[in-house]
């Protein structure tokens, strides 16, 4: 790798002139702040060999196909855009010191990282620690739904922006952490079944996730050991030791932690169970200088959580069909000894039988048994406590209600005060919150029930007007949900959510069309097609139009009209033409009265009028006595 000294001031690919270090991420990584020369602004670049995308496990076995999949990586985040991810402005590939190299380009976040925040010593407000957690579970989110994991959550790789909200940094740049090739920093907030040699999932995420939140709240990250193999040993099987002192936000981050990946839920799940206790927590104070914003970017999830699916007996059925074989002619005998032998076989069998089933009638009527204690109202985690020496057989199984607060028990099966023997079965029922409100699909209703409908399923409606062509006035034209567009009727959602509904105020005004200058025709279908009729007049002289087009319309252009409104037209008779009387040769006065007659009009007149007249014309053009004329015409004469 480049010596990081020898970088700084270069101008990479005629655009990214590095400034300083940020990190040192690996022997073959590094990442830079740099600016932008084309835009004037500041960027990350990050900046790695080609020789370390090699990934022979991954079938990536050279440089050249490195480098082509790094590409297609690059390609497939960059559409992966989203306010809570570090996303991909630019990449490529250049030859430093005949070395080749990678890049990748992002937005620069210029307030440092969660570890450098922590690293001065500084912790997180409950309140503070659960907005950046929303932030983070919703950029898990629309990575996991695009297909990707993250594989590394911790807070190296959540990055502080100037509005101090957090973003996540670090997807698709690198291989997903596994236990051959990690640091004991990833360890630290590794999943269990990742140490235990399984590939990093959605899940895993998550758990990370609920350690990061942790050491942000207190400053100590649960399990660290020191050394990779002590620090993921410690957390197998164990529950993450979150306190009553972290208020509410203990019980979400417990079940995220679960040693059990299948009880964690997803990263839609954690910021769901965030986002419904986010109203029982103290406002957030601002992270640094920057003031905060309040609890908006709500995460919903479409489908409810089952934690605990019934328990059902499976039964096995054996074929019990046998291949009978037919023995002709053939006789079996046995001998009285031989008859002995197997009585006294078939004796000691069923006393064997007997004592077994002796055996165990005695122990299941001596098996120790327990009351089922009050676990009504108890946070999970400290019922899970309350029960672990009673070697009951646990059934955790969400529920919602409106009643008792998410994360803690609802009721038990049996119920308190039952006596209970070791290996039974015992069914805690935990909140998961207030129910959901079903969307429900009310396009074509009139607003008052659909108002009744999403109010029904305790959601908030909020009302708009628009025209539509094809549904009733005061009718449901669409409907939304204000800030997740993509939910279709049948999902789940918050009780509050907000749903925006438009409602029809009928057709939408048409602009009347130039009609004036086409043929009836023409006409007929530019009309039809924007929902007016054409009512017919008389038709009319016109100067300006041919012979068979429209000459004339009301109401004109542009003026509004409501669909089936009509256009009255005439069509074009051409001009009206009228015989020129006899002027020439005549003296003005005379000449006058028969233009006006006529229905003319006198123009420009020349030369002395006492005398008879010369010529006579119409816009330049010479008229004869007799000749046919636009009636209205303006006569110029000329006299001598």
């Amino acid at each position: 790798m480049v010596a990081s000294e020898s970088l700084i001031g270069k101008v990479l690919v005629g655009r990214y002139r590095i400034e300083t270090l940020r990190s040192e991420g690996t022997a073959s990584a590094q990442v830079f702040d740099a600016e932008d020369l084309r835009h004037a602004r500041k960027v990350a670049v990050r900046l790695m060999t080609v020789k370390s995308l090699i990934d022979l496990d991954a079938g990536i076995a050279d440089e050249t196909s490195a480098l082509d999949a790094f590409k297609a990586s690059m390609q497939q985040l960059f559409a992966l855009n989203h306010p809570t991810l570090v996303c991909i402005d630019d990449w490529g590939d250049l030859s430093i010191d005949g070395l080749r190299h990678a890049f990748n380009v992002t937005q620069h976040f210029g307030q440092g990282t969660l570890r450098e925040y922590l690293d001065r010593g500084r912790r997180l407000s409950p309140s503070q620690a659960l907005v950046v957690g929303l932030d983070t579970c919703r950029a898990l989110h629309h990575a996991h739904q695009n297909g990707y994991v993250h594989g590394d959550v911790r807070p190296a790789n959540l990055i502080f922006g100037d509005d101090a909200r957090v973003r996540l940094t670090g997807l698709g740049t690198k291989r997903s952490v596994v236990v051959e090739n990690m640091s004991i920093e990833q360890a630290r907030y590794t999943s269990p079944e990742v140490g235990q040699g399984s590939t990093p999932n959605t899940q895993s995420d998550v758990y990370s996730l609920a350690i990061t939140l942790i050491e942000a709240i207190t400053g100590e990250v649960p399990f660290a050991g020191d050394s990779i193999a002590v620090t993921l040993a410690n957390r197998i099987d164990k529950l993450l030791p979150v306190s009553a002192d972290m208020g509410p936000i203990a019980a979400p981050i417990e079940r995220a932690g679960r040693p059990i990946a299948d009880e964690r839920g997803s990263a839609l799940e954690f910021g769901r169970a965030l986002a419904q206790i986010a109203d029982k927590m103290p406002q957030p104070q601002p992270i640094d200088t920057v003031v905060s914003k309040r609890f908006e970017d709500v995460i919903t999830r479409p489908h409810p959580i089952v934690i605990a699916a019934d328990k059902r007996d499976s039964q096995v059925v054996e074929d019990l069909t046998k291949n009978k074989e037919t023995v002709a002619d053939e006789k079996i005998v046995e001998s009285p000894r031989v008859r002995r032998r197997l009585t006294r076989l078939w004796t000691l069998v069923a006393l064997a039988a007997v004592a077994v089933v002796s055996v165990i009638v005695f122990q299941s009527l001596t098996k120790a048994s327990h009351l089922v204690p009050n676990l009504n109202g108890l946070a999970e985690s400290q019922a899970r406590n309350d029960i672990a020496l009673f070697n009951w057989e646990l059934i955790i199984r969400a529920e919602r209600t409106n009643t008792v607060e998410f994360g803690f028990v609802i009721r038990t099966e049996p119920t308190t005060g039952v006596d209970l023997k070791e290996g039974d079965s015992l069914v805690i029922f935990v909140s998961d919150g207030p129910p959901l409100g079903v969307l429900v699909d009310v396009v074509g209703l009139s607003r008052e029930a659909a108002v009744e409908k999403i109010m029904g399923q305790g959601l908030m409606v909020s009302a708009s007007d628009d025209s539509s062509e094809t549904i009733a006035v005061g009718n449901v034209i669409s409907w939304s949900v204000a800030k997740q567009p993509s939910l279709l009727a049948g999902d789940e959602v918050l009780q509050g959510t907000l749903i925006d509904i438009v409602i029809s105020n009928g057709p939408a005004l048409r602009a009347v069309p130039l009609l004036v200058g086409m043929s009836l025709a023409n006409a007929t279908s530019i009309v039809g097609e924007l929902g007016l009729v054409l009512a017919v007049t008389p038709d009319s002289f016109s100067s300006d139009v041919a012979i068979g087009l429209i000459a004339a319309q009301s109401p004109p252009p542009s003026e509004k009209l409501p669909r089936g409104g009509s256009i009255a037209y005439s069509i074009s008779l051409g001009p009206d033409l009228v015989v020129m009387p006899n002027i020439v040769g005549i003296n003005f006065i005379d000449a006058e009265k028969r233009l006006v007659a006529a229905g003319f009009v006198v123009g420009e007149v020349t030369g002395r009028k006492t005398y008879r007249m010369k010529s006579a014309s119409v816009n330049g053009t010479a008229i004869n006595n007799g000749d046919m004329v636009p009636r209205g015409s303006a006569i110029n004469m000329v006299f001598p």
